[in-house]
């Protein structure tokens, strides 16, 4: 199945009730059947109402139950896997072609799991706050650091630390009048996990990125952002999951330099000529 309607389900289904739960389960485990079924037929099976169908179609972003079929069906006939698996015997274009195409793919399903709303409100924190504070440790140290760096060039306070103890101070430091943007790649990481409970124990806003929307992470967030990944043979999902992470930073960096236009270039003029005298 391609991974859209697979990822919009797993984004929505924290919220979901009962009734829709089992929809939404009997979809991801039953996929082909599930695409030829009518809605009377998938009422039956989840042992729920048309209405409740029709509405679960509409939670995931589509007109009406046709729509939601016809979706699952046409991509039933997509033989050819989305991410294809890298082989002994490629050739080094091959290898590329199929690395890229897994990185397109990945940004594709990223974007499917955003929403206005979300991007609205997150920029809302971020562009009002009195700091922002970026964090990620291990792995997503990495896409901390990135945001970091691209976020010093608009006109905020932007701070950021890669070791534990000295981010768990940060976050204890942070207000309600700041925003933090805390990054997992699981969700599920014990030490981030302190970091939000010590921003949540400050009433601080909190925008996540993570690649699972079950995850106790997911829970923190007043804003979340979903990664896409898919694991295969000689690359991880959480390194897959990091072009999506850093896509995530970009959206998020050039929505906060349109809202402060001017300023935002001046910043980054300032910073331009401040690396070139020290060339000069």
């Amino acid at each position: 199945m391609e991974l859209s309607i697979i990822e919009r389900i797993k984004k929505i289904y924290p919220e979901l009730g009962r009734s829709s739960k089992r929809i939404a389960d009997y979809i991801i485990i039953n996929g082909t059947n599930a695409s030829s079924k009518t809605v009377t037929e998938m009422a039956t099976d989840c042992h729920v109402s048309v209405a409740t169908i029709s509405r679960f179609a509409k939670q995931l972003g589509y007109t009406n139950y046709s729509q939601l079929k016809w979706a699952l069906s046409n991509q039933m006939e997509e033989d050819t896997p989305i991410i294809q698996e890298i082989s002994d015997t490629d050739t080094p274009m091959m290898v590329a072609k199929k690395t890229l195409d897994a990185n397109i793919e990945t940004l594709n399903g990223t974007f499917d799991l955003m929403n206005e709303d979300d991007l609205k409100r997150a920029i809302h924190y971020i562009v009002h706050s009195d700091r922002l504070e970026f964090f990620g440790l291990g792995g997503s140290n990495i896409v901390a650091l990135d945001a970091y760096h691209k976020f010093l060039r608009v006109p905020l306070t932007v701070l950021h630390d890669d070791e534990y103890h000295l981010a768990l101070m940060q976050a204890s430091r942070l207000t309600k009048d700041d925003c933090a943007v805390v990054i997992s790649h699981t969700g599920n990481d014990t030490d981030t996990l302190d970091i939000a409970r010590a921003l949540k124990h400050k009433h601080v806003p909190i925008i996540v990125i993570t690649s699972f929307p079950n995850s106790p992470l997911a829970d923190f967030g007043n804003v979340n952002f979903f990664s896409i990944s898919e694991d295969s043979r000689y690359r991880s999902e959480a390194l897959l999951s990091l072009t999506s992470q850093l896509a995530i930073n970009d959206c998020l960096y050039m929505l906060t330099a349109q809202y402060f236009g001017d300023a935002a270039d001046n910043v980054l003029k300032d910073i331009r000529q401040v690396i070139l005298k020290k060339h000069q």
